[in-house]
């Protein structure tokens, strides 16, 4: 083969890949929205849009006889809208569930005592009109209500007192209490209000010293701890995993051993959910020396956490610098003796 032609198929198939791999770069986020705004739809419609909409099928068959035959045809409709059975009638159609029940003589509006049919023949007809003018999207935005209204009647006194004690009744029964405390921590972590209540971004130096890892200050460490080792001053740090940040693991660090970090909690399970691909936007904190042309030279200032806990600006950049340095001072020093 001619070198030439060999070097121009690699370079194809090169830059097809590179122009691939950034299409679908581009595209991925979009079609992945899309396919979660899909599914959550079709789970609210599945678990509590379809009962709704099966109750007022039921309310309107009941009390509203059943539709007129302009609104629905009794032999084209309900072919084109039921529920196919997998058989063909002698014309060569799909024959639906609601056809059969419709045209079955028990079933008929024929007789003087039901004008409007049996039961079940109303029922068939109000399901294909909510089928052949798309009612079901009613049930869905009631779900969506109904959601909303279970969220409102939690947030008041009397309702937190009943689902507190609906959850109790649920942890004491067999099998359900080995799931759901389980599967509540997972949600209450994903979608409660208080998901954000970590104090700060931090670094920690584990598992060993020298290497850095993110945490979420969650607060003052076990009192007991304290007491029972020299370090009266303990922190707890939740140290999310990756990629799945609702798992991890809870250290407790003296407080001038963690580096508060100008990130918010957003941007760290960002970081972490992507095995550190998405990088935090860098922003100076306040001291940080700029060079001749505005740009900052110091994207991320850090500080001890008990300097920032006793409010100490870094507003003297010589100050500044020294902090910046205490927290690896101890490592050059040992790495200077070890030398």
């Amino acid at each position: 083969m001619d070198p030439d032609t060999a070097k121009s198929n690699t370079g194809f198939f090169q830059d097809f890949k590179k122009f691939f791999l950034r299409g679908v770069g581009a595209l991925l986020p979009t079609l992945l929205t899309i396919a979660i705004l899909i599914w959550a739809y079709q789970l609210v419609d599945a678990y509590i849009g379809q009962y709704i909409t099966e109750g007022f099928i039921a309310g309107l068959a009941r009390t509203a006889g059943a539709p007129t035959s302009g609104t629905v045809d009794r032999d084209r409709d309900t072919l084109k809208y039921g529920v196919r059975t997998g058989q063909l009638d002698s014309k060569g159609r799909w024959v639906t569930n609601e056809y059969l029940i419709v045209h079955h003589p028990a079933h008929r509006p024929e007789r003087p005592d039901r004008p409007y049919g049996s039961l079940a023949y109303r029922t068939a007809l109000w399901r294909i009109a909510f089928a052949k003018y798309k009612l079901g999207l009613v049930g869905f935005l009631l779900a969506i209500a109904l959601v909303y209204f279970v969220g409102f009647f939690v947030a008041s006194f009397i309702g937190r007192t009943a689902w507190g004690l609906l959850e109790r009744v649920q942890q004491r029964v067999p099998l359900v209490n080995a799931v759901y405390p389980h599967v509540k921590q997972i949600t209450d972590f994903l979608l409660s209000e208080n998901r954000l209540a970590f104090r700060s971004v931090v670094a920690v130096e584990y598992p060993r010293r020298g290497m850095w890892s993110l945490g979420l200050l969650t607060g003052e460490g076990i009192r007991r701890l304290s007491e029972a080792t020299t370090e009266k001053d303990l922190v707890s740090v939740f140290i999310p995993s990756s990629p799945t940040p609702v798992t991890g693991y809870v250290i407790t660090v003296p407080r001038s051993d963690v580096i508060e970090l100008p990130l918010s909690i957003d941007e760290a399970l960002r970081f972490t959910i992507s095995g550190g691909v998405i990088k935090p936007e860098t922003r100076p904190m306040a001291g940080a020396p700029e060079g001749p042309e505005g740009v900052t030279m110091a994207s991320f200032r850090t500080r001890p956490l008990a300097q920032a806990d006793s409010g100490v600006s870094n507003a003297d950049p010589s100050s500044s610098e020294a902090t910046d340095r205490s927290p690896r001072s101890g490592q050059d020093s040992d790495r200077g003796r070890a030398s």
